[in-house]
């Protein structure tokens, strides 16, 4: 008992030295070695040999000497540093740490979301009209067309229904502004129908004013609801006959002519059916009549210095003929013409025929029917099979029917080459 108690003074002699040093610490500084772990195994060390002799350490021993360890604890606390527990005795409750951990810094997230592809609006497809029309062609009489003063034509185009809605008898070609050329101010655009995508023919009949310049019809169609409509994508434009009307030069007899039938008109044998008839203008235009005509107006309104007047015998079927000079044909001759009526001819209604006499043969091949349409016929006949041959040329004009304005006439009859 007595060693143990010598043991413990030493033991607190020792540590009253150790806490000296620790206390002198701030002022001098200690050698890397740790004081803590110093201090840990000095009282190790003692506590082993308090618990040796008679059986180990009384229970007095044992709690001076925990007393010591946490009084080393405290001061290892006190100054920042940290004393492990012994291994061989009971564990001792831990001492927290004074640092205070810093907190990560908040890191933001990245937003990795790609914004939507704005989609451009759909484009709105223009409406197609129901009513509307494209321009083909101009089946005749193109623009700037050179037609005589009072000339009568029939103007033709051709059109296209580009709409969505069928044409039928109800559609109308109207006039709308312009020179109207005597034409209609509307007539029926078809007695069929027309589909969409399908072409069509329209003509109208018109007449070229008297003074030479230049005119323009504008013309549309017109449904059966009264809307007009025409061309382009709005079906605004209209369609139009452009003519320029020049006076076309008289033509001057040439040597081509190599036999002028209106110079041997008084030469030629006129007569009826039945009788001869003298050439000139008679008192008495009953029997038929055989003259020039001067400065004459013909049906299509246009005045002839000379031409020749054949009018037929005043009855049903009434006839006048006329015999022309002997002729040698040659290859290439022509013979060439225009027949009509005069002007004021109204029901008018005749037929022409040419031919010739060869020898005692009568040939009569060619004819023509020709009524008061306001147009006169133009005749270009080739001659080649005659050829070498001698005729006499035969003009001659019969009524159809009982006589009935049927003053015909011949427009500078020859023969060319």
């Amino acid at each position: 008992m007595l060693t143990s108690r010598k043991l413990l003074w030493v033991f607190l002699a020792v540590l009253a030295l150790i806490l000296g040093a620790c206390t002198l610490q701030s002022k001098t500084p200690l050698p890397r070695n740790d004081p803590a772990a110093t201090l840990t195994s000095a009282a190790e060390t003692v506590s082993a040999q308090l618990n040796q002799g008679q059986g180990g350490i009384n229970a007095t021993s044992t709690a001076i000497a925990g007393t010591v360890i946490a009084q080393i604890r405290l001061t290892q606390a006190a100054s920042g540093t940290q004393v492990l527990p012994p291994t061989s005795t009971s564990t001792l409750p831990a001492v927290p740490p004074t640092n205070t951990p810093v907190p990560p810094t908040p890191i933001p997230a990245t937003s990795t979301a790609v914004p939507p592809t704005p989609v451009p609006p759909t484009a709105t497809q223009p409406q197609i009209p129901c009513d509307r029309a494209s321009f083909v062609d101009d089946v005749n009489y193109p623009d700037g067309t050179d037609v005589a003063p009072g000339t009568q034509f029939v103007k033709t185009w051709r059109l296209k229904n580009n709409g969505t809605c069928t044409w039928n008898s109800s559609y109308s070609v109207v006039f709308v502004s312009g020179d109207a050329m005597g034409g209609p101010a509307a007539q029926t655009l078809t007695t069929g129908t027309v589909a969409p995508g399908q072409e069509i023919d329209i003509s109208v009949a018109l007449k070229a004013p008297e003074t030479p310049k230049t005119y323009t019809g504008n013309w549309k169609l017109r449904n059966g609801a009264s809307i007009l409509f025409g061309l382009g994508e709005d079906a605004s434009k209209t369609f139009f006959v452009k003519i320029d009307v020049v006076v076309p030069m008289t033509p001057t007899p040439v040597a081509n002519i190599v036999f002028d039938l209106l110079a041997q008109a008084k030469n030629a044998e006129w007569r009826n059916a039945t009788d001869d008839l003298p050439f000139g203008d008679p008192d008495n235009d009953n029997p038929g009549v055989a003259a020039y005509a001067l400065d004459v107006t013909l049906e299509n309104d246009k005045v002839y210095s000379k031409a020749l007047a054949t009018y037929p015998q005043r009855i049903v079927d009434g006839l006048i003929t006329g015999l022309f000079p002997a002729y040698t044909v040659k290859n290439g001759d022509h013979f060439l013409t225009q027949i009509g009526l005069r002007s004021g001819c109204t029901d008018g209604d005749v037929q022409f025929r040419f031919g010739y006499k060869e020898g005692a043969n009568v040939v009569m091949p060619f004819k023509w029917n020709e009524s008061c349409d306001g147009i006169l016929k133009t005749i270009d006949l080739d001659l080649s099979d005659l050829a070498e041959k001698t005729v006499q040329f035969i003009l001659e004009v019969s009524t159809r029917g009982p006589f009935r304005n049927d003053h015909s006439i011949w427009v500078s009859p020859r023969i060319e080459r």
